[in-house]
């Protein structure tokens, strides 16, 4: 094997690993195209994070890049599951978020949220997929990639809003020419959740080379899991209050919970009254998905011309037709009705129960029901989203070292959702409240809309009539548009102080975005119970801004500085909402005291402006996870929580018992607030990286980040506004301000019902950590012609602080979220997170073995004991095998989760799927299968 040879199969073993942090961002051409290649005149460099193109240009920001073979590595069809585990992102929105879902996937640096993300196409904005401004993941095709790079750090200055915590950059494939062909299958060893995909890309270059046109289009089916089909989701899981865990669910159930006097009762199927108890609690779990079906077809195309030197116009354009299809248990059906005391559906006890409470004599009585309606059939949601962007743009010298790049966007999806499985509360309360003709025939009271009598009194009794009757379809609309257009011009060669060139990039850029959701005319008149309500939204705004970024190196091979290099951007915009002018800038330095060593810092401060969603959403309803503090037995033995309980309207009988049928979720109100400020965020990070040459192929980087969030965008979460009325445990249960307590309503049985839980600029978010990669590739003496190598490389993160002040004006209330998981955080912020693989690679072949790490976490709720108070460690292994024929058949076979580790096992009162399903591996061990094929 020749020595050019040699080097060619070490460089694309390297690429073969994980994501590295990387000193230089990887701006040079392919190992193919030789080392010492330059693109072609009119060809993208795609340097994420900056608007120079230098293609020496050096980053003070850690980068992280996944490479297309690592993509190919991982099995996955969607690109979601291949970010979600690299260890700076936390889960978002996956395939396993079926409540809440929406059918997205979303990628979540930090764990700061996805809004706080930025994600980009080939350096563009891409196309949002609700009026959040967030894009889906879903959208972005997986065999298009050349790569993915990962900014970790605010880069406002460069890309505007929403680049508070990094950005994601997706890259395709350039100048690509030829037919290729690709197939991926995964199914789980149960033999369920089968996923496939197809794939068609075709690219031709035309013009002697000053041109090219790539277009591709795939078809992608996700089959559905329910959590019935595993042993460990298929019953709701709830505390036992002896710290273990027990069946459990809801107490809304199919015979109908009633709570009369302040005593709870259950009908069985002849209307015969007992005692409810939390045993006869309602399984929901079984129905609700697991995996979330989903079916995509994806079409994108770019292309690009060179006129002259000093034109180059290039264009892209997409069409995504999404499908997901979000499934519940039936509806449950809650709040105050009025019931007919002689109707004969009840046994003669229980009307005589009924009579006893019939304090006007009218002959009905009003009480809090709780029933599941299980003949109604399950609720399902199914979201159709269309979704298209095109982009065309103009680049080219100017003479002088200078060069321009302007280009104009459109992006826009209008998204569709079904629902089925509501029912209407108007209609129900109208077929309980039942007379007799004069043909001694049973009849609706008011006898309009072609009502039929309904029997709730006990499990299966509601008629196919009566179902028809109640049951309401609804269809909920909505549409997100941005449009932009950006201009700049560079100089990569302003001047030299001996130690390179120096750059600079001057530029303006509008955006405009604009949402609108409009639900069911039903559903947002509250009158409908099923999925939750919402009132519509609608609104918009535009930004103008101005930019420029300098890159300056200052120093090159002196005695201690191999390199010193400055760079700093600065941008300033102007909003037409609350926030209006707002500036961000940012600074990084560069030095290497020798060619083996690296130092790098970077400060910047990054803005995020409110969201159409943000500002402008109406109302919806939510059912949030949270402890009403009334029903627990410190409301008894605590004086302080006993006054607060009673003075809030919790019957001083009702005290101490649950009064709510032991429910762990608590109906809120979530929506816009157009009086919101924009985030401002302080980035800051410090890194190292080694790369001695006596030990060739090794690489180490270290990077340590703090990122400070003033003014963050949230909604408290109805148990931090519970904290704030009642206080807590550490506080003797004092009230941290009262005030709060009026956002908590009670209905007449003492339940908390429609907590108000808006947007608000919260008290800010802090977080620092560090980090690292390690790489080693090792040349060995055997394989194909007696030559391979090993590559080994482990990266990670350790998570210090991740502290969350939910409401502004109680700094008392704060959760230092590190290393724990619950009702608080909201997710699982492991300290370590680690991703490792070990790549064999020779001549046609290579097998890879990946390790994922995620260290021990404990509950964040001191103020309540839980039967699961401590998750271990969790460690999965995954297995690829490749077989490469001459460049024209590639063929990828493995498993994920290969010892089919099971996820651990919480309360309902803690998250979904009695777990965190996009954290842990809720599905088991699953095989794939690829092939590539390129004709």
């Amino acid at each position: 094997m020749t020595p050019d040879l040699k080097r060619l199969l070490l460089a694309s073993t390297l690429l073969m690993g994980l994501p590295v942090t990387a000193q230089a961002q990887d701006t040079a051409p392919a190992a193919s195209e030789g080392a010492d290649a330059q693109p072609a005149q009119g060809d993208a460099i795609v340097i994420t994070g900056s608007r120079l193109r230098n293609p020496n240009l050096e980053q003070a920001a850690p980068i992280l890049t996944v490479s297309a073979k690592e993509l190919a590595l991982s099995g996955q069809i969607n690109v979601e599951n291949i970010l979600k585990e690299l260890p700076q992102l936390l889960p978002g929105t996956t395939s396993a978020s079926n409540n809440p879902g929406g059918g997205v996937s979303t990628a979540n640096l930090r764990g700061l949220g996805a809004v706080r993300t930025l994600v980009l196409v080939n350096g563009h904005r891409y196309v949002s997929y609700d009026t959040n401004q967030i894009v889906d993941l879903n959208t972005i095709p997986t065999a298009l990639l050349e790569k993915v790079d990962i900014i970790t750090g605010g880069k406002s200055a460069v890309y505007g809003s929403d680049a508070v915590t990094g950005v994601i950059n997706f890259v395709t494939k350039q100048n690509f020419e030829g037919v290729q062909a690709n197939s991926n299958y995964r199914i789980t060893d149960k033999g369920d959740g089968a996923q496939y995909s197809g794939g068609l890309l075709v690219g031709k270059n035309f013009a002697e080379g000053r041109g090219n046109i790539t277009l591709y289009g795939d078809y992608t089916q996700r089959k559905a899991i329910k959590q019935s089909a595993r042993s460990y989701t298929a019953v709701t899981q709830t505390d036992d209050g002896e710290g273990g865990l027990t069946s459990g669910g809801s107490s809304s159930i199919p015979g109908t919970r009633i709570n009369i006097g302040g005593k709870n009762y259950k009908f069985d199927e002849n209307g015969d009254y007992s005692a409810y108890t939390s045993a006869d609690a309602y399984n929901y779990a079984s129905e609700n998905y697991l995996q979330v079906p989903q079916k995509r077809e994806l079409l994108f195309g770019q292309g690009h011309f060179d006129v002259s030197d000093a034109l180059t116009f290039y264009a892209e354009g997409q069409y995504i037709h999404n499908r997901v299809k979000n499934q519940l248990a039936p509806t449950p059906v809650t709040g105050s009705f009025e019931l007919d005391n002689n109707s004969p559906y009840l046994s003669a006890d229980s009307q005589a129960l009924l009579k006893s409470q019939d304090t006007d004599g009218d002959g009905y009585t009003t009480a809090n029901i709780y029933r599941r309606l299980s003949e109604v059939g399950d609720r399902v949601s199914l979201v159709d989203s269309k979704a298209l962007r095109g982009l065309f743009g103009a680049r080219g010298d100017l003479g002088s070292n200078w060069n321009y790049d302007i280009y104009a966007s459109y992006a826009r999806t209008k998204q569709t959702e079904y629902q089925s499985g509501n029912i209407s509360r108007s209609r129900l309360q109208q077929a309980l409240k039942t007379t007799t003709d004069s043909n001694g025939n049973l009849v609706c009271t008011d006898q309009s809309n072609g009502c039929v009598p309904a029997n709730i009194y006990g499990a299966g009794n509601l008629s196919d009539e009566a179902v028809d009757f109640i049951s309401i379809d609804t269809t909920n609309r909505s549409t997100i548009t941005e449009k932009v257009v950006s201009g700049a011009i560079t100089n990569n060669n302003l001047f030299d102080l001996g130690a390179g060139p120096a750059g600079i990039a001057v530029g303006a850029e509008y955006r405009s975005e604009y949402g609108r959701y409009d639900p069911d005319e039903a559903l947002s008149s509250g009158d409908v119970v099923g999925f939750n309500g919402s009132e519509p939204t609608k609104g918009g705004y535009n930004v103008k801004e101005l930019f420029t970024e300098v890159s300056v190196p200052l120093l090159a091979d002196k005695p201690f500085v191999h390199r010193l290099e400055l760079n700093g951007a600065v941008r300033y915009s102007h909003y037409t909402t609350a926030a209006k002018n707002v500036g961000t800038f940012s600074g990084g330095l560069l030095w290497a005291p020798i060619k083996d060593i690296g130092l790098r810092a970077q400060f910047s401060r990054a803005v995020r402006a409110p969201t159409v969603s943000d500002l402008y959403s109406g109302t919806s309803q939510n059912f949030e996870s949270a402890t009403d503090p009334c029903t627990t037995s410190a409301a008894v033995s605590n004086a302080n929580l006993n006054a607060s309980c009673i003075a809030q309207g919790v019957p001083s009988g009702s005290v101490g018992t649950e009064y709510n049928g032991g429910d762990t979720q608590i109906m809120s109100y979530n929506g816009g607030n157009t009086n919101l400020r924009e985030e401002t965020a302080n980035t800051y990070t410090f890194g190292i990286v080694l790369k001695p040459s006596m030990i060739p192929g090794l690489s180490i980087t270290a990077d340590y980040y703090h990122i400070k969030i003033d003014n963050y965008i949230t909604s408290a979460g109805t148990s931090s506004i519970i904290r704030a009325c009642y206080g807590d445990e550490g506080n003797g249960w004092t009230s941290y301000n009262s005030s709060y307590c009026s956002l908590l309503p009670r209905d007449s049985t003492g339940t908390i019902y429609g907590a108000i839980d808006t947007n608000s600029n919260s008290g800010g978010v802090k977080t620092d950590g560090i980090d690292f990669d390690a790489q080693y590739s090792i040349p060995l003496a055997f394989g194909t012609n007696k030559s391979s190598n090993l590559n080994l490389r482990v990266a990670g993160t350790y998570l210090m602080n991740w502290t969350f002040h939910p409401i502004a004006d109680i700094s008392d209330i704060v959760y230092n979220c590190a290393g724990k998981f619950g009702l608080n955080c909201g997710n699982v912020y492991a300290k370590w997170r680690l991703n490792s693989r070990a790549t064999w690679s020779t001549d046609g072949g290579s097998l890879s073995l990946a390790w994922r790490h995620l260290s021990p976490v404990g509950d964040d709720d001191d103020s309540t004991t839980y039967s699961v108070e401590h998750i271990k460690a969790y460690d999965y292994f995954d297995l690829t095998a490749t077989i490469d024929i001459d460049k024209k058949f590639t063929w990828s076979i493995g498993m994920n989760n290969m010892f089919n580790r099971k996820p651990p096992i919480l309360g309902d009162n803690q998250q979904q799927s009695n777990t965190y399903p996009s954290t842990y591996d809720v599905n088991g061990r699953t095989f794939f299968t690829n092939v590539v094929v390129n004709f």
